[in-house]
């Protein structure tokens, strides 16, 4: 047994004999706000449970005390991590851990949902956090499920019902993919070092049916951003600003009033009307990374 096997990665002050037998001192800019929470951690795993057999992609593992939850209920674990230290202290901890040593930014995820990975679990940076769910659910091959760690903010806009001032961008284009539960507030004190604002733990459970053809999607994506860059205007002259001809017959097919502003209009209001906007942007298989 080594000696990083005997620190507890739930108790503060053994995080920090570990950390400083690593010789590291977490790096904010990275987002290393380590879970220290074992009611936390419990959670996230449970939620990313679709069934034992399946297999679970971590990003951003750390020190391990959620790969070491992952590990007992998943045949098979899939991690990336950044920080070089790190990778040498989850080698020597879990010697059976597939890990990617790389900015999962940088990895091709579309490959890895496409070999098999079914779902995801992680406790996301704060910087990088929204940036990786878009990515994630832009993949062809998309996990059935995930069960995420992100600021409590972010996770607000996720699942923001229509009407309401945090709804935009970032729950549409959620939306069309799967189904976002809050399912837990985190304080800061479940962190070491503890962040300055709460973060929330988000599951997120795939639709059985696609919302939208995949093909669609760029231009949904466009017209949403657009839309929303100026969400205080009426969404009658935001189509016409962007100049489509058949604005007011789009409207009109979608139930959508000229007067209403781009907050008041539902995911499948907004379906229909791109559908009558782009015409032709239909019925494909293919979403790719990056968009």
């Amino acid at each position: 047994m080594t000696q990083s096997k005997r620190f507890k990665l739930t108790s503060p002050k053994e995080v920090r004999a570990l950390l400083e037998h690593l010789g590291h001192r977490p790096n904010r800019g990275l987002g290393q706000n380590y879970l220290i929470d074992a009611n936390i951690l419990d959670i996230i795993a449970k939620a990313a449970t679709v069934k034992p057999a399946s297999t679970v992609l971590e990003i951003g593992p750390g020190l391990g005390a959620l790969t070491e939850r992952l590990l007992e209920r998943f045949s098979r674990v899939v991690a990336i991590e950044k920080d070089e230290t790190m990778v040498a202290h989850l080698h020597s901890r879990f010697p059976h851990l597939e890990l990617i040593a790389s900015d999962a930014l940088d990895v091709d995820l579309e490959a890895l949902f496409a070999g098999g990975i079914n779902t995801v679990a992680a406790n996301l940076p704060y910087s990088v956090g929204t940036r990786l769910v878009i990515e994630i659910i832009e993949c062809a091959h998309r996990p059935d499920r995930l069960s995420l760690t992100l600021q409590k903010e972010v996770v607000d806009r996720m699942i923001a019902p229509v009407g309401t001032k945090q709804y935009g961008i970032l729950a549409i284009l959620t939306g069309l993919f799967y189904k976002n539960t809050r399912i837990k507030k985190i304080s800061p004190t479940c962190f070491f070092p503890p962040p300055k604002v709460w973060s929330a733990v988000v599951k997120m459970e795939k639709h059985q049916k696609e919302m939208i053809d995949s093909l669609a999607y760029p231009s949904f994506k466009t017209l949403i951003k657009n839309c929303f860059s100026q969400r205080r205007k009426q969404i009658g002259t935001l189509l016409r600003k962007q100049g489509f001809t058949n604005s007011e017959a789009a409207l009109q097919q979608a139930n959508i009033h000229p007067s209403d502003r781009p907050e008041r209009i539902s995911i499948q209001q907004w379906i229909i009307l791109h559908q009558t906007l782009f015409p032709l942007k239909r019925h494909t298989k293919t979403i790719c990374r990056n968009n």
